[in-house]
């Protein structure tokens, strides 16, 4: 282990552990303390009215005898209901003040991540499962319960301690039995609350896995009949499922036992202390008070062992809505910078960035991406990557945008290191197109002004149409650039899209890096060329880096970089890396070329061409 490494560790291993919850009464105590300590006196004040009521109720036996006119027995009954009625008002404050206590905390919890997400690295949202962050921005409405949860396990212990006092009392020569009828209820399950809460987190965990297989069963149902992969799944979807139904009935089985256990144990110590209390002669009114709060203690442990039974789900639900919260910042000035006016650059950094890697490694879960890449690019250089698919292209890009950080060596930008604000201000002036930059379900031209200020860009969309070639798709759709383009673009081909994608890239402003990654995938070669050049020509000026698989597109760049296996293997001008004998870019040139004239020259092809959804077929000559 590298000492950096060991050094991150050490660091991991000394933090304090999260809690969640803690962090949850945090964001509580931004709007004061005012609302909370209210509806705690108010569900004390329930509490010790309850136990005034009961008094009352047993006054009114005994005041038979002294209230003897109809006008003193009105006036008691009166007084009686009047305190019944208070006691009821304070429910309806206590219930509505607890409904707004956690809608606060959820809008709360909503800003605490509008103000983090900004400052969360790429790194983390990609080490995340996508149905795992859907579960928890789905799930962030349930945090309303959790006021809910605890006010009601205030009210139900204050009644509790309440009743007890009242108990002792009444028959202080039945303590024993007293504390022992009102303690189980609560030891029982407090001593299950770690088994509880395992249980329920493993639950969580699978759960989470099977909606990563239901998720990706959605998105790729048809990819799943056209390869027959339907048995697979079913075959990978078996053993988290199993694990899953068994973590639930774990988490049932537990929280029943507990809480058959606590009820016995509240029931049990509820008849010793009437039993024990009889032998001891109690008058009859004392008997019917002590009967009324024994029973009480029955339902109030129940209630309480409810209550600590649902914490555990409650306590799993906060931590991973607040997981998020707690990570550390990635990109730590991002929200100042966000809002501070762009500065001024020198004249000499006015056009491309200049980068510079020298002996990086990049690794990630263990495995070694990038090894010992030594690179140096001018400012407005057009540099073409190529290699094998898995070679490192892509991760080699990533270290740009913040994806990886070199694990040794050292990324340089403009003599810069790139980290924190150099990365920030690198990302705003990135044109970054791939097959995975995000479509939304918005309007066209929302989707070609994304990321930039559209009062701004609007004036130069109808030359980004051209340019992406858009206008033939602008045509077709039925309200022009205020369609809706479908989540995840959904309602475009997947050449269209790409197009769009190339669209917003050339509206971007002050470009000063340009990175493609198969920029034009899913689009016919001809269409591909031209719209390369295009793209080069409107980024003429800009550093730009195009990962590509076609390589007899890359003979018109400045320089080639082959990839292979993790290392920078060739660096060079085309013509000079093909006309080298045994070249790695040679090999893939005529790799491409035998397997065009391989096909093109096998007979039995037939070519079928689709143009305007009609399908027709080329013979001969015309192909």
């Amino acid at each position: 282990m590298s000492p950096r490494c060991r050094r991150k560790l050490e660091a991991a291993l000394r933090e304090a552990p999260t809690r969640p919850l803690r962090e949850l009464v945090g964001l509580l105590r931004r709007d004061g303390v005012l609302t909370p300590a209210v509806l705690a006196a108010v569900g004390m004040t329930a509490a010790v009215g309850g136990f005034l009521e009961a008094l009352l109720l047993r006054g009114v036996i005994d005041a038979g005898r002294y209230l003897t006119t109809s006008g003193q027995r009105l006036a008691g009954v009166v007084t009686l209901l009047g305190l019944l009625g208070v006691l009821l008002m304070l429910e309806l404050p206590l219930s509505l003040g607890t409904l707004h206590l956690g809608r606060r905390l959820e809008l709360r919890l909503r800003l605490a991540f509008l103000d983090k997400i900004p400052r969360l690295g790429d790194r983390y949202f990609r080490s995340r499962l996508v149905s795992d962050m859907a579960q928890r921005c789905h799930g962030i409405h349930q945090v309303r319960t959790v006021p809910t949860l605890a006010v009601s396990l205030l009210r139900a212990s204050a009644e509790l301690l309440v009743t007890l006092v009242g108990l002792l009392w009444l028959a202080p020569g039945s303590a024993f039995f007293i504390v022992l009828a009102g303690g189980l209820p609560l030891a029982i399950p407090l001593l299950a609350q770690r088994s509880l809460l395992d249980a329920d987190r493993r639950m969580r965990d699978f759960d989470g896995v099977l909606s990563g297989f239901y998720l990706d069963a959605l998105r790729g149902a048809v990819a799943l009949r056209a390869h027959r992969a339907g048995p697979t799944l079913c075959r990978a979807h078996e053993e988290p499922l199993h694990e899953f139904t068994s973590a639930a009935r774990t988490l049932l089985r537990r929280g029943i036992t507990a809480g058959t256990l606590a009820s016995f144990a509240a029931t049990g110590g509820s008849v010793a202390i009437v039993m024990h209390a009889l032998s001891r002669g109690l008058p009859p009114g004392a008997v019917l008070l002590l009967v009324y709060w024994a029973l009480a203690l029955v339902t109030l442990g129940r209630q309480i062992s409810e209550g600590l039974r649902q914490y555990p789900a409650a306590s799993s639900l906060t931590g991973r809505m607040m997981e998020p919260l707690l990570a550390p910042d990635e990109v730590d000035t991002s929200v100042a910078l966000a809002t501070q006016p762009r500065p001024e650059r020198p004249a000499e950094l006015a056009r491309g960035v200049a980068l510079s890697l020298r002996q990086v490694d990049v690794k990630a879960a263990g495995h070694t991406l990038l090894r010992g890449v030594e690179l140096s690019v001018r400012p407005g250089e057009h540099i073409a990557i190529v290699g094998a698919s898995g070679a490192g292209k892509s991760s080699l890009v990533g270290l740009l945008l913040g994806w990886h950080r070199a694990a040794a060596g050292r990324v340089e930008v403009d003599g810069e290191p790139l980290e924190g604000e150099a990365l920030w201000r690198l990302r705003r002036e990135t044109a970054w197109v791939e097959p995975e930059v995000s479509l939304w379900n918005k309007p066209l031209v929302d989707n070609l002004t994304y990321g930039a200020d559209a009062a701004e860009v609007l004036p130069r969309v109808g030359q980004a149409l051209h340019q992406a070639d858009l206008v033939e798709l602008l045509d077709k759709l039925p309200d022009g650039l205020q369609t809706r383009l479908g989540e995840g673009g959904g309602l475009l081909s997947g050449g269209e899209g790409q197009r769009v994608r190339l669209g917003r890239a050339l509206l971007r402003p002050g470009v000063r890096l340009v990175i493609f990654d198969e920029p034009f995938r899913g689009l016919e070669r001809d269409r591909r060329t031209e719209l390369l050049e295009r793209a080069r020509r409107s980024f003429e000026g800009a550093t730009l880096l195009c990962i590509t698989h076609d390589i007899s597109e890359t003979r018109s760049f400045d320089r080639v970089l082959v990839i292979e296996g993790g290392r920078l293997v060739e660096d060079g001008a085309p013509r000079t890396l093909a006309a080298h004998e045994g070249s790695h870019y040679r090999a893939l040139l005529e790799e491409e070329e035998g397997m065009q004239r391989a096909l093109s020259g096998r007979e039995g092809w037939r070519r079928l061409v689709l143009d305007q959804g009609v399908l027709t077929e080329r013979r001969g000559e015309e192909g």
